[in-house]
């Protein structure tokens, strides 16, 4: 005898719709256990369902498999930092291949103006698949033609007064595309292109000046290869105390709203940073460098500390509790980790390059996770909320 996972009516056994509620007919299941949240390993088992069924794309929430490479062995324990059990499928082409599509004005339009009041969706109607992004290649487009302009005008034409443009658009063509990426993958849509931009720069530059405060209470005073570590510190804790103010209220509970969030203040730190060192240096090389690198730096840290933040916090308000959850301080560690092992001068000396190259790879691959985490959430809260929602009783 089957009955229905979501209202616990009776089947026949062939319906692929419960004639009581009109959802999607599950596994069997006792009617005792069908009105109780479903558990992850349930969920697994209702979307592969769904899928056989043709009811669904394929799912993300597939058990781990038994034989895996170094590599998936290595994801997966990183998806067990945040919580998950299932294997991850980290979809790098999902990533670009819409990048090489067109796509028109009306497109790039309609996604910047999500997180208004009448373009924020309600939960149920957050897609929970795989993001197809692409506005970040033409933002980034769009700067490195002005890039171009600006750098012909300088050094074809002489014309120094372009100096300063140079600078700017150096610096921020790469953190701020970037930033466009995070952007577009925030499923949610609740948060605006207004105030993403505010976190940028106001955060950026406020992150800053709490990276300056905590140099001089720790008196960091020479880099070294320990010092690099202080260095991490410093500026990763810097970040966090801005982060955590854009973050602190109950209505930025998605783990992709701290994944964009962090990704603003870190790209906002990253482009202040690197103009001023441009500036410094006086040198195109620097510039080059630094935008090369730019992916794999404060845009990626940032966006890790936010979303494991967003991953303990959840739907409550921001608490202190919260910056000494274990599953929080872990993710906080790995960057600044990561930041000392990328300043590291023995690192980049044996290996220039090719350390910081291998760092952005690593660092990306937490991203990644932490955004199948993300989708993860979404998928989970609304399978309880539908589990929650009351059933008519029939003939009233």
């Amino acid at each position: 005898m089957m009955f229905c996972a979501n209202c616990g009516s009776h089947l026949d056994g062939d319906e692929r719709f419960c004639a009581a509620c009109g959802q999607p007919v599950m596994a069997q299941m006792p009617p005792q256990q069908a009105t109780q949240p479903m558990t992850y390993q349930q969920q697994v088992q209702y979307q592969q369902l769904l899928y056989q069924q043709g009811m669904m794309p394929q799912p993300y929430l597939w058990p781990r498999p038994q034989e895996k490479g170094t590599l998936a062995t290595f994801i997966d324990n990183v998806n067990r930092m945040t919580g998950g059990t299932e294997h991850v499928d980290l979809k790098m082409k999902d990533l670009v291949e819409s990048v090489f599509r067109q796509h028109t004005k009306q497109e790039a339009e309609e996604i910047f103006i999500y997180g208004t009041a009448t373009t924020t969706p309600p939960e149920r109607y957050i897609s929970a698949a795989w993001p197809h992004p692409w506005l970040y290649s033409r933002v980034f487009l769009v700067l490195a033609i002005t890039m171009a302009c600006l750098l012909f005008m300088t050094q074809a034409l002489g014309n120094q007064l372009a100096a300063p443009g140079v600078i700017f658009i150096g610096a921020l063509a790469v953190p701020f595309s970037a930033l466009i990426f995070f952007f577009e993958v925030n499923a949610p849509r609740n948060i605006s292109i207004f105030e993403t931009t505010q976190i940028f720069f106001i955060g950026g530059v406020i992150s800053l000046i709490m990276t300056m405060l905590v140099y001089g209470f720790i008196g960091f005073e020479k880099l070294n290869n320990t010092s690099t570590f202080l260095v991490g510190f410093a500026e990763e804790v810097g970040k966090l105390i801005v982060i955590a103010y854009f973050l602190r209220g109950a209505e930025k509970k998605y783990i992709l709203n701290g994944l964009l969030i962090g990704a603003a203040v870190g790209a906002g730190f990253a482009v202040f940073e690197t103009a001023g060192y441009i500036a410094k240096t006086n040198s195109l090389a620097v510039l080059y460098l630094r935008a090369a690198l730019a992916l794999g730096g404060h845009v990626a840290w940032g966006s890790l500390t936010g979303a494991a933040l967003a991953m303990v916090k959840g739907s409550q308000p921001l608490r202190a509790d919260h910056f000494f959850d274990f599953r929080f301080l872990k993710f906080l560690l790995v960057c600044i980790v990561l930041h000392g092992l990328w300043d590291m001068p023995l690192l980049s000396h044996i290996l220039p390059l090719i350390t910081q190259a291998g760092l952005m790879v690593l660092v990306w691959i937490f991203v990644l996770v932490m955004l199948h985490a993300g989708l993860r959430q979404i998928s989970a809260q609304q399978a309880q909320a539908q589990q929650a929602v009351p059933q008519e009783t029939p003939g009233a």
